[in-house]
């Protein structure tokens, strides 16, 4: 039987981390150890994790300091600090069905060619393209309706399955909150890249999951299951958050994807104006600009920022 490892980066979310650890309590396959990668200030988490109950259950808790909080740092940290075989990416905010974990784990085991496994969601369905992203991959990359599914495509769109399908499915991709590596392809792959901005909350996972790829298969389970539940709590600010998915998208395009800089920067301006142009159409619907503005200048500093790169100047 593999060894487990359950990697929790978490910025403070004390409730939203104690309703995960108790579903983890409940697993019918539970982790080795957890390693709790705390990239807060305030001593919360550190008292949660104190609690006696966590031992009586079986738990194995590690508590890291991580700071000054960024998701990927704190990932490495935490699993640096791991022995496990198999690396149980978790977010702070997510749920776990009962049989989750031994789901995914019986699939990795059974097929020895996978780098990696991510569960399904039980509580939100897979993003679908828009309308404006349906003309783009039709006309641009000659995909047909539903053809996107499971796949990294272009400036980096990428997608799930829905509806969720009734079979384990190849993926292109995996989330950092949702997912079982091997730790073995892990290493082979690099582990996360280093490159991403502020607190890298966007698009270190299907940088991770492009790199694993190259290794082995990434399987969707969809009978390992989920909620996630989006906690509010400890997140960067909406133009900070299109920032960083405008440069960090950039850089996994130039420096993961295989485009060259420029090509890279060309890219990201399609994403980054069609998603303006998106968001612009739904402002006007709901005639409520309020996110829009942020969002929007957001974006144009991540596309100064890729240029910048692009040209040799340190981005600051």
């Amino acid at each position: 039987m593999p060894t487990i490892s359950t990697i929790i980066p978490t910025i403070g979310r004390v409730e939203s981390l104690r309703a995960l650890l108790e579903s983890i309590v409940a697993q019918t396959r539970v982790s080795d150890e957890i390693i709790v990668a705390d990239g807060s200030d305030e001593d919360g988490i550190a008292k949660l994790l104190a609690e006696p109950g966590w031992m009586k259950h079986g738990l194995r808790i590690h508590h890291l300091r991580v700071n000054p909080p960024n998701a990927v740092r704190q990932r490495k940290a935490a699993i640096a600090a791991s022995t496990g075989e198999f690396l149980f990416m978790l977010d702070d905010d997510i749920v776990l069905d009962p049989v989750c974990l031994e789901q995914m784990t019986r699939l990795l085991q059974q097929q020895p060619g996978l780098s990696a496994v991510t569960a399904d969601f039980s509580n939100q369905t897979w993003s679908r393209p828009t309308t404006l992203w349906r003309w783009y991959m039709r006309w641009v990359h000659g995909i047909r309706e539903g053809e996107w599914q499971g796949r990294v495509i272009g400036p980096l769109l990428r997608f799930g399955y829905s509806p969720s399908p009734d079979r384990p499915m190849p993926m292109q991709w995996l989330g950092a909150g949702n997912s079982l590596i091997r730790r073995s392809a892990y290493e082979a792959a690099g582990g996360f890249s280093d490159f991403f901005l502020h607190r890298c909350t966007i698009n270190e996972d299907v940088d991770l999951g492009l790199k694993l790829a190259r290794v082995g298969g990434i399987m969707l389970h969809p009978g390992a299951r989920m909620a996630h539940h989006h906690a509010p709590g400890g997140r960067v600010s909406v133009r900070a958050a299109a920032e960083d998915d405008i440069f960090n998208r950039y850089m996994v395009l130039h420096a993961n994807a295989g485009q060259g800089a420029v090509e890279a920067v060309l890219s990201t301006t399609v994403y980054a104006s069609l998603e303006i142009i998106s968001n612009f159409m739904g402002a006007v619907r709901r005639f409520d600009f309020g996110g829009f503005w942020p969002r929007t200048l957001g974006r144009l500093q991540g596309l100064a920022r890729a240029v910048q790169s692009r040209s040799g100047r340190a981005a600051t």
